[in-house]
């Protein structure tokens, strides 16, 4: 390993808004300085480590010698010295049980990417979304329910529906909570339910009693051929395909937000709600900046 003697144009533009950052930034320096161009090909969580800076660090003496980011470092990099630079990953130890094969970091959110733009172009395309929104809205009451990984999901999209709505119940994942809903439920409501492999017994059997009581039954899960769609109305299939051990949430959690998002344009009196609700927030103290000031 050694620095280069001759620095680069854009080894010169680095040391330059490296001075202008201090130790933090003359270390950063030193990591993409030694036996660059090479050391580009370390992952930038690498040269983090190596150089004891966090990636807002890295950030800045990027935008201050003028990279966009790593890549365009990399791009730039590789064009002055005529060579092909590889592109670092990460090689992940947990292995495919099935599979046998191990994951890249770019493998990973490549998949993710996939997920969303098909999930969101199906949804768009079938007018799913539009339905099961204006289901939401002309209820009478809105439940949401979740069991396992599935009650984040469920929190999430009830928080942002009691944002912009009355009348919104996040039905704890428990028999007793589920039975008072159940007892308060009425045929004009709606329960939207989130169910994925390996599909929880309680979710199923929630959305059979609403469905049985005549309440609309909005099923967020991964494909039309899940357990829950025999009790749905309006089933929103969400791509969950993961190449770890773990269905993915990256689309469930947009579709969930997007959900939402078409119900609140909707509903009457939501931005007045929500201007409400800053104000109560301010008034006692929710967050950090307003218990200073207070």
């Amino acid at each position: 390993m050694s620095v280069t003697l001759a620095p680069t144009p854009v080894l010169r533009s680095l040391g330059d808004a490296a001075a202008q950052l201090g130790a933090v930034g003359q270390r950063l320096f030193a990591a993409i300085a030694e036996d660059y161009p090479d050391s580009l090909g370390r992952r930038p969580a690498q040269l983090l480590l190596s150089a004891d800076a966090s990636p807002e660090d890295l950030d800045r003496l990027l935008s201050a010698a003028g990279f966009a980011d790593t890549v365009e470092l990399r791009y730039r990099a590789g064009r002055e010295s005529e060579r092909r630079l590889p592109t670092p990953d990460l090689r992940l130890t947990i292995r495919d049980v099935e599979r046998g094969d191990r994951s890249g970091l770019r493998r990973i959110c490549a998949q993710e990417q996939e997920n969303l733009a098909e999930t969101l172009n199906s949804l768009q395309a079938s007018g799913a979304l539009e339905l099961a929104a204006r289901a939401i809205l002309t209820s009478r009451h809105r439940w949401i329910f979740g069991d396992l990984k599935s009650t984040g999901y469920a929190s999430l999209l009830a928080t942002d529906l009691t944002a912009v709505m009355r009348d919104v119940t996040l039905i704890a994942p428990s028999s007793a909570s589920a039975l008072a809903a159940l007892c308060d439920a009425h045929l004009s409501d709606s329960v939207t339910v989130f169910s994925f492999p390996n599909y929880s017994a309680m979710a199923l059997r929630v959305a059979r009693e609403f469905r049985t009581l005549g309440a609309t039954v909005i099923a967020l899960t991964d494909s039309y051929g899940s357990p829950i769609c025999e009790f749905a109305h309006h089933i929103l299939p969400i791509n969950t395909r993961s190449v770890t051990m773990t269905h993915s949430p990256t689309a469930v959690a947009a579709a969930g937000h997007i959900l939402a998002s078409l119900a609140a344009a909707g509903a009457k009196g939501a931005a007045r709600r929500i201007e409400r609700r800053k104000e109560l927030a301010s008034a006692i103290g929710c967050y950090r900046d307003e218990v200073d000031a207070g």
